[in-house]
């Protein structure tokens, strides 16, 4: 199968992996395929819609910890996006996320990092905002969000050990607007 037969059949194979019974991913022995392959549905802090302020729904994306993860969140959002990321890993390409970034985002908030990788990445495609902390990407995100405008906080790179401290810091953030 070629890489562009694969991106079109994207959602569907999504789809189909996702489908599986719990019975079927606990059998598998590599841990890392299980977690994989195991129903997201409802997980915590993936695609959590935290507040709805003036017509904008804010998003806790913050279980997306690499780019496809991210590109996935995007791709299943239909309203334009104000995409809050968080650098943590300097070192992480955003190369994937490009034509998703072109096509929804309307504007990307980078807080920490002086990663001129991501503005060499991103530039010309969207706006983009370097702010020092969480809390002042929330604030501009607050200032250029109109309805029907999705804010999600996505950081697509990081650790599994720092989603539920991102997640908290996200939430009492937006609940202070």
């Amino acid at each position: 199968m070629t890489i562009d037969k694969l991106a079109t059949q994207g959602r569907e194979i999504y789809s189909t992996l996702a489908g599986r019974q719990y019975s079927e991913v606990s059998r598998l022995r590599n841990e890392t395929l299980k977690s994989m392959f195991a129903s997201k549905e409802n997980a915590k802090h993936k695609k959590q819609i935290i507040a709805n302020i003036k017509g904008v729904n804010y998003i806790d994306d913050s279980k997306s910890i690499n780019p496809n993860a991210t590109w996935f969140s995007f791709e299943t959002i239909g309203n334009p996006i104000i995409w809050i990321l968080e650098i943590e890993d300097e070192n992480q390409s955003y190369v994937s996320l490009t034509n998703s970034v072109k096509e929804k985002v309307h504007t990307l908030i980078v807080v920490g990092g002086n990663d001129n990788k991501i503005f060499k990445t991103f530039n010309g495609l969207t706006n983009l905002i370097q702010v020092n902390s969480l809390s002042d990407a929330v604030k501009m995100a607050y200032y250029f969000a109109n309805e029907p405008d999705v804010v999600i906080y996505s950081p697509a790179n990081g650790s599994e050990e720092n989603i539920e401290n991102n997640a908290n810091r996200f939430l009492q953030l937006v609940n202070e607007l």
